[in-house]
């Protein structure tokens, strides 16, 4: 593309652009590595603070760019193969300008979203003009929902291969997960709570109930929600308790079928759920779950809180300590067509982190330097894509290389 950078990292001072920074300082520091890279955020003293903390061996670039300002934004966006954007809190009033650039110059480009709101939006708008520019735009490339749509693709592709047929059910079963949540996370999901249907994209998706990200073309299943009652799952053979990311990660993997021409199955179903020892479990959890929306609905409720330090605030997250410690194992298996059949893959974090920070830095890079370093092995036409549809067993392979542990199961 005869750009100056591989990857530039925008909000790169945020939380989350922090630890996609130190990621890219340790994995492929400049001076040592063939990846050329950048930062770029709208603060000078911020970015400069992070570059010396980073203390790579030769000086990283610093970009300065405010969203807002779109000739700076143009700038970036020209400058680069791939954005991978960390611009957040929320990325619904943030990201589009940068989609926007990056579908018109033929930019790749990548971020951490789960707003599905902001997916159906991007899609709705661009989706045409990256098909003619080339640009690849990926949203949702870290623990939402990179494990999910890739365990999918896996198991639907294992049913393929072994079995000769494809799926009637897709059922991801999140069996182990520790780690935090940041105050952008929360911050996020209560500015989508209280605008609603105002936020772009957020009409259109809800009326497509639960294939909000459908594609032109597609025609919906049989599913018809995301939210799973705690109880026995004979498929899996475990207690199951609702999976708060669920409702994120189903159309996505939904949309990844429907992009792949329906390879998964024309009528398949996805659910997700956390795979739990017991009933009690389940229901305790499913408890849980709804007293964390409870708080989150009533605003008395939030401030408290707040106010108590129970809830982080925006530029906070877990701890180092939390980070390091923290894993994840996703077991996705696939039901045949024909009776009795079944495959089976599993996402599991290995030596990446916990999911929403430490291993969501390191999936959203690589799912960035697939694109910038790898763009003849992906998918071969641009557009608002997935990341198991634009980059499939490529990401699989980074991964793993990364220190992941992705693969089918034996049969």
């Amino acid at each position: 593309m005869g750009r100056t950078y591989d990857v530039v990292i925008l909000g790169a001072t945020g939380f989350t652009g922090q630890l996609a920074s130190e990621y890219m300082a340790r994995v492929y520091p400049i001076g040592k590595s063939n990846v050329r890279w950048a930062l770029a955020a709208r603060s000078k003293p911020k970015l400069q603070s992070l570059a010396d903390r980073l203390g790579t061996e030769k000086p990283v670039d610093l970009l300065i760019c405010d969203v807002t300002d779109l000739e700076a934004l143009e700038r970036v966006v020209a400058s680069t193969s791939v954005v991978v954007n960390y611009a957040g809190t929320p990325f619904i009033d943030k990201a589009l300008p940068v989609v926007e650039l990056c579908a018109k110059l033929g930019t790749h480009y990548c971020d951490i979203t789960g707003e599905i709101p902001l997916h159906r939006a991007s899609y709705d708008q661009f989706h045409k003009a990256a098909k003619a520019s080339g640009a690849i735009v990926l949203h949702g490339v870290g623990f939402d929902s990179v494990p999910s749509d890739i365990g999918a693709f896996l198991a639907a592709k294992a049913m393929r291969e072994r079995h000769g047929c494809g799926s009637v059910r897709i059922t991801g079963y999140l069996t182990d997960s520790s780690g935090g949540v940041s105050g952008g996370t929360i911050a996020t999901v209560l500015d989508l709570i209280k605008k609603g249907v105002k936020v772009p994209g957020a009409k259109e998706a809800s009326a497509l109930g639960a294939y909000p990200l459908d594609p032109l073309g597609g025609v919906g299943g049989p599913d018809t929600r995301d939210f799973a009652l705690p109880g026995y799952d004979s498929l899996g053979k475990m207690w199951t308790a609702p999976f708060v990311m669920a409702a994120v990660n189903g159309p996505v993997v939904r949309k990844s079928n429907a992009l792949s021409s329906y390879s998964y199955g024309k009528g398949c179903k996805y659910n997700e759920v956390m795979g739990v020892p017991s009933l009690f479990s389940a229901s305790i959890l499913t408890l849980g779950l709804a007293l964390f929306g409870l708080v989150l609905l009533l605003p008395p409720l939030r401030a408290l809180c707040f106010a108590l330090r129970l809830l982080p605030l925006p530029g906070e997250g877990p701890s180092r300590k939390q980070q390091e410690a923290g894993s994840f194992k996703l077991d996705v298996y696939a039901q045949g067509e024909k009776e009795g059949v079944v495959a089976k893959a599993h996402v599991h974090s290995g030596t990446a982190g916990d999911p929403g920070y430490k291993a969501t830095a390191l999936m959203s890079m690589e799912c960035a330097l697939a694109l910038a370093l790898q763009r003849d092995a992906c998918a071969a036409e641009g557009g608002v894509l997935t990341t198991a549809t634009a980059l499939g067993e490529v990401l699989v392979a980074r991964l793993n290389k990364a220190g992941m542990d992705i693969g089918i199961d034996a049969a």
